[in-house]
C-alpha cells in the first residue's frame, strides 16, 4: 500500500526547520567579534587573524561546496567578474576596518554598531535608488537612532576612541555597501559559490600585504582561533542562513536572524568575560525591536502557520 504524503507536517516541518537554521545563523555569526577579540588574545596581529580566517574558510568551502552543491566549480564569467569585485573592492576592506575596531572595541558593543546597517541600507535605497521609505521603516529608523544614542553614551562612559569609533561605524557603512552590492550584483547566483569566490580573491589580495605562509608558525591556539572563526563564523554561518532564506524566505529569515546581538552579548560575557553595562542591553532591545516590528505581521504569519498545522 503506498503512504500518503503529509502536506501539513511537512509545511511545520519545513517551518520550524527554518527557524532552527536562522537561529543557528544568528548563534555562529554572532561569534564573529568573539573570535576577534581571541585571536587578539592570543597574541595575533589584526591582518594575521583575518588572514588566518580567510585562508581557513576558502579551504573548508572548497571541500564541503562540492557537498551542497553538484557542480560547485562551475562558475560564470559575470559570476567571477562580480565576485572579484566584491572580494576586492568591499570585502577585504570591510573585514580589515572590522577587525581593527575590535582591537579597542568590546566585542558586544561592535555587534550593535554593526546592526545599524538596515539605517544605511535605506538611506542609499532612498536616495540613490529612489525607493519610496514605508511607515513601517521609519519605525526602524526612529528605534536604531535611539539605538546608537546608547551605543554612543556607552563608547564614552568608556572612553573609546574616536578612531576606534569611526573605524567600527566605517565598517558598518561597508557592510551595507557589501549587502547593496550583492543585491545589485549577486541576483540568482549560488550562495554558496558567491561567498567562497569572494572569500578567495579577498585571500588573494590580503596575501600582497602579508605573507600566507605565516599562518605555519601559528601555534596550537592561534590556528584553533583561527579556524574556528573560518569554519564556524565564516562557512557554517553562510550554510545556515542559506539554507533559513529557503526554507522561510528572506524577510522571515532576516528576522530570527536579527537575534544575533542577544548571542554576541552572551558570547561576550560568558567567554570573554565582559562586563554588559545597562546602556548596551538597551542599545541591543532597541535594535532589536527596530528589526522585528516592522516586520511583526511576517513574524506572525510565520508562527501562526506553524502552530496551525
Amino acid at each position: 500500500m503506498r503512504k500518503q504524503f503529509n502536506v501539513r507536517n511537512t509545511t511545520s516541518n519545513t517551518i520550524g526547520a527554518g527557524i532552527l537554521f536562522s537561529l543557528l545563523s544568528a548563534i555562529t555569526y554572532g561569534l564573529n567579534p568573539v573570535f576577534a577579540k581571541l585571536g587578539y588574545a592570543s597574541h595575533l596581529q589584526g591582518i594575521e587573524i583575518l588572514h588566518g580566517r580567510f585562508i581557513f574558510a576558502v579551504i573548508a568551502l572548497a571541500l564541503i561546496g562540492p557537498l551542497l552543491q553538484p557542480g560547485f566549480f562551475r562558475f560564470s564569467r559575470s559570476l567571477v567578474k562580480s565576485s572579484l569585485f566584491i572580494g576586492l573592492g568591499i570585502l577585504l576592506p570591510l573585514n580589515l576596518l572590522y577587525v581593527y575596531a575590535l582591537k579597542d572595541i568590546p566585542a558586544s558593543m561592535m555587534s550593535l554598531i554593526t546592526y545599524v546597517y538596515p539605517l544605511i541600507i535605506l538611506g542609499v535605497n532612498s536616495v540613490v535608488f529612489h525607493k519610496q521609505i514605508q511607515a513601517s521603516q521609519l519605525i526602524s529608523i526612529i528605534f536604531i537612532l535611539l539605538a546608537c544614542i546608547c551605543i554612543f553614551s556607552d563608547a564614552f562612559e568608556l572612553n573609546i576612541t574616536l578612531t576606534a569609533l569611526a573605524l567600527g561605524f566605517l565598517s558598518t557603512v561597508m557592510y551595507a555597501v557589501y549587502l547593496l552590492s550583492l543585491q545589485q550584483l549577486a541576483v540568482n547566483v549560488s550562495a554558496y559559490q558567491i561567498t567562497f569566490l569572494t572569500l578567495l580573491f579577498a585571500t588573494i589580495g590580503l596575501s600582497f600585504f602579508h605573507n600566507p605562509l605565516n599562518i605555519l608558525d601559528f601555534n596550537g591556539t592561534q590556528l584553533a582561533v583561527t579556524g574556528g572563526y573560518g569554519l564556524i563564523s565564516t562557512v557554517f554561518s553562510t550554510i545556515f542562513v542559506s539554507r533559513a532564506v529557503q526554507l522561510l524566505g528572506a524577510t522571515q529569515a532576516g528576522i530570527f536572524c536579527s537575534f544575533e546581538p542577544i548571542f554576541t552579548i552572551s558570547f561576550a560575557a560568558l567567554l570573554l568575560g565582559e562586563q554588559i553595562p545597562t546602556f548596551r542591553i538597551v542599545g541591543m532591545i532597541l535594535l532589536i525591536m527596530g528589526i522585528v516590528i516592522p516586520n511583526r505581521k511576517e513574524l506572525f504569519n510565520t508562527f501562526n502557520l506553524k502552530t496551525s498545522l
